[in-house]
């Protein structure tokens, strides 16, 4: 019995100093570690419109715009102050605003909008190897707010008539949960992706709907002021790249 508990001691030893031999390196040639550490910030932010535009390059595809400012994904921005090795406070940002607009002949129409999320949150990390796991939460609160035009005139020119709505101003709080990996190709320098699914509640302020006919004034109707209950809202922040120091 002695010989066989000894026999299991040593295959476990064993074991362990394989593992160990055979664990990745996470230090580089010149010394830089890897993995964040304690008192490490970090700069999170979605690159999924780079790497489209990289993609397209090489595809040829047509329709190969470059990366915009004026459209922002969710979590474009997420920054990380490391309290110890494994876990850290998140700030969460996201703005994004929107501004289109369609002409014919005849018609001719807008539509612009505006929206913030903002919010603060904790992650904690799994893992020793270059290759880690982080999962946490983020209380959240929205800011919204949008308006869509139509005007529509005659062959020559001549204005016939016109419709406006101005949705009211829409604020909303909620908590979101979220779940990703990312690899360090890099000292400091993270490639990854994270699910989110989240629970909110918003309300709204009085819509707004303005309509002229010809050379008659205008007409402003209020509409009613609303609120909603959300619970989803899976997504996936296909393309994150992170950067430590």
């Amino acid at each position: 019995m002695k010989k066989l508990l000894l026999t299991a001691a040593i295959a476990v030893l064993g074991f362990t100093s394989v593992n160990a031999q055979d664990a990745p390196e996470l230090v580089s040639k010149k010394g830089e570690t890897y993995l964040p550490e304690a008192g490490d910030w970090a700069i999170s932010f979605n690159a999924d419109g780079i790497f489209e535009y990289i993609g397209n390059s090489f595809s040829g595809d047509a329709k190969n715009d470059a990366p915009s400012v004026g459209y922002a994904r969710n979590n474009s921005f997420v920054g990380k102050k490391f309290i110890t090795d494994k876990t850290a406070y998140r700030v969460v940002a996201n703005l994004q605003f929107t501004s289109d607009k369609e002409t014919n002949e005849t018609e001719e129409f807008k539509n612009s909008g505006f929206q913030l999320a903002a919010g603060l949150g904790k992650e904690w990390r799994r893992g020793n190897t270059r290759l880690q796991g982080f999962y946490g939460a983020d209380a959240l609160i929205t800011v919204t707010s949008g308006k869509f035009e139509e005007t529509l005139t005659d062959i020559d020119g001549t204005f016939l008539e016109s419709f406006e709505v101005k949705d009211g101003l829409g604020l909303g709080l909620g908590v979101q949960g979220f779940l990703g990996a990312e690899y360090f190709i890099f000292p400091k320098f993270a490639i990854g992706a994270q699910y989110t699914y989240g629970v909110g509640f918003n309300i709204a302020g009085k819509s707004e709907v303005t309509t002229q006919f010809g050379t008659d004034a205008a007409v402003t109707v209020d509409g009613a002021k609303n609120s909603s209950f959300g619970l989803g809202g899976v997504g996936v922040a296909s393309i994150n790249l992170t950067l430590h120091f």
